[in-house]
């Protein structure tokens, strides 16, 4: 991550993929050339090239019950997420909190975003670094530590709808999502 100054947030290029359609890769696409998203802090973040990446952005407790956008409506904010994932270099607090700018680059309404982004907190993966001290005590012997957290579905489910109608703040989002989180991870400290 390179930090520059603040500026508008937004996308550097275009998301050059190829479709993947496998047994082992159902809905995926490969990532040809990397992609990069400056954020309104002038941070850029980067998903590189030849990577394989799902086009789910979210579990199927949401994507089953709720009607969403196509993915390719915001293809590259999946790619930006799920690549900052794979490498779990970040910290995942700040990944999620790109998610909505990245969303609304990607042309999303609001309602849309700040839907998808309420759900990514609340059920998006999470990680601890590879360069933490954490894993280096804790999980020498793994090559990555990433986890989902388990949310109240039902609530979150009434949260999505909540934010359809009234399209709250971001604040109100986190605290209220923050909230139904029922298992942050296999941490109970920094979560």
């Amino acid at each position: 991550m390179i930090s520059l100054p603040a500026q508008a947030a937004g996308f550097n290029g275009t998301a050059t993929i190829e479709l993947l359609d496998t047994l082992s890769h159902t809905q995926h696409v490969k990532l040809i050339r990397p992609l990069e998203f400056t954020d309104t802090e002038g941070n850029t973040w980067t998903a590189e090239a030849n990577r394989v990446i799902s086009l789910n952005l979210l579990t199927d407790e949401i994507r089953l019950n709720r009607p969403l956008p196509n993915p390719f409506d915001y293809l590259k904010t999946i790619i930006l997420y799920n690549g900052q994932v794979e490498h779990s270099r970040a910290n995942w607090r700040d990944i999620q909190s790109v998610v909505y700018e990245a969303l609304i680059a990607d042309g999303l309404q609001e309602h849309w975003a700040k839907m998808i982004y309420a759900s990514v907190r609340a059920e998006g993966w999470r990680w601890e670094p590879v360069e933490s001290s954490c894993f280096r005590s804790c999980h020498a012997n793994s090559p990555t530590l990433r986890w989902r957290p388990v949310p109240d579905y039902e609530q979150l489910l009434k949260t999505i709808d909540w934010i359809l109608v009234e399209i709250p703040g971001l604040p109100e989002i986190n605290d209220r999502v923050d909230a139904l989180i029922i298992k942050t991870g296999p941490h109970i400290f920094g979560q």
